[in-house]
Parts: structure tokens; C-alpha cells; sequence
């Protein structure tokens, strides 16, 4: 099974507050442990919401945005990965391990299986290559009807998996994975190291993911021009959280 580890933003993500030589080491030491069993398949930051937009569509798709900072911090996304796990419980163990020399102990890590409800395909690798175009998260809010794990039927499954294919044969599409109800979810709270586990469902629904993409491409404007056709299952009523990725030279700057 595939699990997304989110880590959850705090005040020091959200001021892009630069990396230790500290944090980077018990990062790269603790997720070795899945990396050398192939099980490590991603993980990427976000940069804050202050460089994002969100997105709602009028009639005729027409994109409306609301540029970031955005106020609820701690609901916000910082950062993710992608791992290969027996089991949820599998999974949560993994994380209870989370290096303390994260957020001075107090990082809070939401766990999601990947798999869209109505079984489209997931695919791609969001990692950076040597094309030096920026990468872009979007995020597909979450919504009552996506927290049912509803199931928007064959034929717009349909369109998605055609758009799917052409954006990545294209090449700006890199990844693109759905994801299950925040009632299959976990949550790890540490305090001063010490995890503590939540079950989902969770009450924040507006704040949550249904799935997300990743585009590598030359401009946000370019990610807004492909939100206007991609055929979101909420249509137009489709909700999006779209933030720039980090690429490691940019990230490990501060330690040159």
C-alpha cells in the first residue's frame, strides 16, 4: 500500500524559516530507513502559502484567485512524501520515529492512503529534474461529498484519465494521485518528541486534500491555464490550493 505523509505547516514553515545542517541529516538518516527497501518513492516542500494562490471558478470556468499569505497556518500543508507501507499501522510506526529536530519536536504529520475512490490510476514522479522549469502542487480541496469517498463515475473518470495521459506524455504533467477519505486517516501530534495518535475522520473538511497534481512548468500562469480545462470531479465548483515546490539547491542554499 502507498501512504501520503503530510507534514502539516507550522509558524517557522510558514516564514520560511532556512533548514539546519541538523534537520537535514536526521531527515536524510530516518528516511533511509524505507529508501535502501525501495519504499521511499518521494518527498518534496512546499514553499510557504505566501508564494500560493487559491483558486474557485466562476461560470464559464473562469479562474478566480486569491493570493496567500493564508491565515490557518496549522492546516496548511509544508510538506509530503510518498511511502510504500504494509498497513496504516505500518505506516504510523514509521512516522512515530519523526526526528525530533523537526520543529523542536512539536511536528504534526497527517497520514493518507493513496488511491483515488473510483479506482483512476495514479501515476508519475513529482521529482525535479534537470529541465530547471518550477514544480507546482495542486491541491484539490476536500469537500462533503469527496469525504463519502464518492465516486464520480465512468465517464468522468473517464475525461481525467485522457487529461492525465496527455499532460504526461506533453511532459509538464508529472504526477497526479488521488486520494481516500479522512476517515481512513491517522494523525500524529508530537509534543516535545512524544507522538500521539488520532483516528480520522477529521472535522476541518475545507482544509483537507481530495488528491493532487504536480505540473512542471514555466509559470504559475501556466498552472492557471491548465486548471481552466482539467476536468476536475467537482467541475466547476472545484476548490484548489496551487503552491510552488522547493528544489533542493534552493532548500540546502542556506547551509553552502
Amino acid at each position: 500500500m502507498h501512504f501520503l505523509i503530510v507534514r502539516k505547516a507550522d509558524s517557522d514553515s510558514e516564514a520560511g524559516a532556512p533548514v539546519t545542517r541538523e534537520l537535514v541529516d536526521a531527515m536524510a538518516a530516518y528516511c533511509d530507513e524505507l529508501a535502501v527497501q525501495g519504499r521511499f518513492h518521494a518527498g518534496e516542500g512546499l514553499k510557504p502559502s505566501r508564494d500560493g494562490v487559491r483558486v474557485h471558478f466562476t461560470a464559464g470556468r473562469e479562474p478566480v484567485l486569491t493570493d496567500g499569505p493564508f491565515a490557518e497556518a496549522k492546516e496548511l500543508v509544508a510538506g509530503f512524501s510518498v511511502i510504500e507501507a504494509d498497513s496504516m499501522d505500518d505506516a504510523v510506526a514509521w512516522v512515530k520515529g519523526w526526528p525530533t529536530e523537526d520543529a523542536n519536536g512539536h511536528a504534526e504529520i497527517e497520514l493518507r492512503p493513496i488511491g483515488c475512490p473510483g479506482g483512476l490510476s495514479n501515476f508519475g514522479d513529482p521529482a525535479e529534474d534537470e529541465s530547471g522549469r518550477t514544480r507546482y502542487i495542486v491541491m484539490l480541496k476536500a469537500n462533503a461529498r469527496s469525504e463519502t469517498d464518492w465516486n464520480p463515475g465512468p465517464e468522468i473518470l473517464g475525461r481525467m484519465a485522457e487529461a492525465n495521459r496527455a499532460g504526461h506524455e506533453a511532459g509538464y504533467l508529472i504526477a497526479g494521485n488521488g486520494l481516500s477519505s479522512s476517515r481512513h486517516a491517522r494523525r500524529v501530534r508530537f509534543s516535545k518528541g512524544q507522538p500521539q495518535v488520532f483516528d480520522g475522520p477529521f472535522a476541518e473538511i475545507k482544509e483537507m486534500v481530495a488528491g493532487f497534481w504536480v505540473l512542471r512548468v514555466d509559470s504559475l500562469d501556466d498552472v492557471i491555464a491548465w486548471t481552466r480545462t482539467y476536468p476536475f470531479p467537482d467541475g466547476d465548483d472545484a476548490r484548489l490550493e496551487i503552491r510552488p515546490l522547493y528544489d533542493m539547491e534552493e532548500l540546502l542554499a542556506p547551509l553552502a
